[in-house]
């Protein structure tokens, strides 16, 4: 695991580390069998995202590999108008909770908050990933949530588009991106969206920003007060055609259906409740009350 040789477990199903060091560091990968997200030593940011099925010949050698897809999880976060990094936090932590299919790492920064995020390969929605964000405030604060969509080196002829969507129920901010393979032979499509606890119209603004052909992002502000925590989430799904024939508005259709599927910015149950009856067996009952799965054995 990225969690180089500093590792140690308590409980059967988690691998924790507690001491990174990024030049010994081997990447963990959380992945549904479509879409796996590769892990990285620095906050906030995965070193990669695979699709299933998207090959083409690129690199090395005249064998078709595995495409390295839109980066759709990446993010920034600043707090009282100062970017974090790596060199900016302690108590850095990561570990793999192979229960729940899911990657959590976590740090101080400073004396000013504590914050927590872990990321999903959704076992319910194939093409999908979820990462939830923590915010602990030790002080009042300021913080500015950035979503970064970015386009590997690889991929050619890229298009970015951001859309927002305000229904009376519902605003959707969908940054999106397009980009044929290294060949051309696929079209790779990728889109992204915040998702907020706020009621509807109290959520933070979301403003888009351009940076370049391969990078564009979206953002928010909030203040918190000592003391309390703030949740938020980004989901995101990528396909290509070769998984299907409209693979723009599929990933954008994907990603609506993500947030109006979704419990706020608290996490995914359905993606547990996969899991939870996986690792359950055929042995567990469980009934469905009002959208909730109730598990009895």
């Amino acid at each position: 695991m990225g969690l180089s040789k500093n590792i140690f477990s308590q409980d059967p199903w988690i691998i924790k580390a507690n001491k990174i060091d990024p030049s010994n560091y081997y990447g963990i990968t959380v992945a549904n069998g479509m879409i796996g997200i590769i892990s990285s030593p620095e906050p906030f940011k995965v070193k990669d995202v695979v699709l299933a099925g998207a090959y083409d010949l690129y690199g090395r050698g005249r064998v078709s590999n595995f495409l390295r897809s839109f980066n759709l999880l990446n993010m920034y976060l600043d707090i009282d108008g100062k970017r974090i990094d790596a060199k900016s936090i302690s108590n850095f932590q990561q570990q793999l909770d192979m229960h729940h299919a899911a990657f959590t790492t976590s740090f101080d920064y400073g004396d000013k908050a504590t914050v927590q995020y872990t990321y999903y390969s959704l076992r319910h929605l194939p093409f999908t990933v979820l990462m939830d964000i923590s915010i602990i405030a030790k002080k009042d604060i300021s913080i500015t949530g950035a979503s970064v969509m970015e386009a590997p080196d690889a991929l050619r002829d890229v298009q970015n588009y951001y859309n927002e969507i305000d229904r009376p129920h519902v605003v959707i901010s969908l940054l999106t991106s397009s980009a044929k393979s290294p060949t051309g032979k696929l079209l790779m499509c990728a889109s992204s969206t915040f998702l907020f606890n706020e009621a509807h119209r109290s959520e933070p603004k979301v403003i888009h920003e351009m940076w370049d052909n391969n990078m564009h992002l979206m953002k928010f502000s909030k203040t918190i007060k000592a003391g309390e925590t703030y949740h938020f989430s980004i989901a995101g799904s990528s396909i290509t055609s070769a998984h299907h024939d409209d693979p723009l508005n599929e990933a954008e259709r994907l990603t609506i259906f993500a947030k109006l599927r979704s419990t706020g910015a608290t996490g995914y149950t359905q993606h547990d409740v996969s899991f939870i009856f996986i690792h359950k067996g055929r042995n567990c009952l469980f009934t469905i009350t009002n959208g909730v799965v109730w598990f009895g054995l």
